[in-house]
């Protein structure tokens, strides 16, 4: 038994920094469903599709700071504390800080224009912007250096205080969209506040313009990575939509929410893939591409599980979950959705190791190509087969889009062999 131990300690550490991401993930997904739903009980129905409206822009800007600000810092900074860290950490979270005041400055634009509806939901959202991204940006920190444990603390901090506001906001009788939307990001911003007593140092927004330059190889690829998968989504549901009608699309929606969990399995691995594949690299290719493989052989196999539950369970318990109606349409379309999720979380692995190499135009290639075949096959087995025919055309597609990464995984790791230059 005594040889083992060595190999046990070097599992222990990768699994251990994984658990912390999911835990983490799971503790952030729960603050954004708390507020939802206590928003959907507190709010008109015109409240309720602007806090919707805006949160999607919320995302949006969550989704560019990472790319130009702690994305970067995951593929060039993962490792230890050391002086160039903490640096980097400066540097990228005062970038994060400068997006979310334009964000702020972008939403409030947009609120001041005349007949815009429910402007106190999106003025919530634009204020405690700042705080959001900020917030996020700690978290990355934390974890690019084995420190999950501080992330879920920081995520922990940030859900109490709002769970503090609101119990004040609904004894004072003061609950409304407004008021616990801005509840909740005024959470983030205690978190926020917290997380640089946490690291020990503060963003420094000198350090901006040299964060950007050194990154610039990387961050406008990243960005169009986010455009396009946001971009995909919206294009091939209206193109369902449109080509079989609003059933096909309540039916895969539907299923997609019941495989939820998914979602936060697959977001929580990639938050810690990246720094984990970044020293896979240092040891060896082959311990780099043996992690990527785990990783996505864990996420696919945890997807296909609970999609199993779903396959397993009475009727009743899908109607009671999502309505008869809802429930009709989705359970047609289950199997195929759950190949979706599954095979979609799977690239998690590819995804991690083009990102440790600092493969950006191999990974925004994947992306646009990808873009081009789920709204081909989706709405394409919508005009053959309607629901049935989209879902399926959806599960080809993300099969077909794993193959595309496992195989810019595998020539970016030979192509970074010839040359040591970080980029491709």
């Amino acid at each position: 038994m005594r040889f083992r131990r060595p190999k046990l300690r070097r599992l222990a550490g990768p699994a251990g920094r994984a658990s912390w991401g999911l835990a983490d993930q799971a503790l952030s997904s729960l603050s954004n469903l708390a507020v939802g739903v206590v928003v959907a009980r507190s709010s008109t129905v015109a409240d309720f599709g602007v806090y919707a409206l805006a949160f999607g822009g919320y995302t949006i800007a969550l989704n560019v700071s990472r790319a130009v600000a702690t994305e970067p810092l995951a593929v060039r900074h993962s490792g230890e504390r050391t002086p160039d860290w903490e640096r980097a950490v400066r540097a990228s979270t005062a970038t994060a800080l400068l997006a979310g005041f334009l964000g702020m400055l972008v939403a409030l634009g947009i609120a001041a224009f005349p007949g815009v509806p429910s402007k106190g939901v999106l003025i919530a959202f634009a204020v405690t912007m700042p705080g959001l991204l900020l917030q996020d940006a700690w978290r990355w920190a934390f974890f690019v250096v084995g420190e999950g444990q501080k992330a879920l603390l920081n995520d922990l901090i940030w859900l109490l205080a709002m769970l503090v506001i609101f119990g004040g906001l609904y004894l004072t009788d003061t609950a409304s969209a407004v008021t616990l939307t801005f509840a909740w990001g005024l959470g983030a911003v205690i978190a926020a506040l917290a997380g640089r007593f946490q690291a020990g140092i503060s963003p420094r927004r000198q350090l901006i313009r040299e964060w950007l330059r050194r990154n610039w190889d990387l961050t406008p690829k990243y960005m169009g990575e986010m455009l396009a998968v946001s971009g995909t989504i919206q294009v091939y549901m209206l193109g369902i939509t449109a080509a079989a009608g609003l059933a096909a699309t309540a039916g895969i929606r539907g299923a997609q929410v019941l495989l939820g969990p998914v979602n936060v399995l697959n977001q929580g691995i990639r938050m810690i893939s990246v720094p984990e594949a970044a020293r896979a690299l240092r040891h060896s290719y082959r311990r780099l591409w043996l992690v990527g493989l785990v990783i996505s052989l864990g996420v696919g196999a945890g997807a296909l599980a609970w999609g199993a539950v779903f396959l397993l369970l009475p009727d009743a318990v899908g109607r009671e979950l999502l309505g008869p109606d809802v429930w009709a349409q989705a359970h047609t379309v289950l199997i195929p959705v759950i190949l979706l999720q599954a095979l979609g979380a799977s690239n998690a692995g590819a995804f991690a190791i083009l990102r440790s190499l600092a493969a950006a135009t191999r990974g925004l290639r994947v992306r646009l190509i990808s873009s081009v075949i789920l709204i081909t096959f989706g709405v394409g087995g919508a005009v053959l087969a309607d629901a049935k025919g989209a879902a399926w055309g959806l599960a080809t597609a993300s099969f077909c889009t794993l193959l595309l990464w496992w195989n810019e995984a595998h020539r970016a790791i030979a192509a970074h062999r010839r040359t040591p230059s970080p980029t491709t």
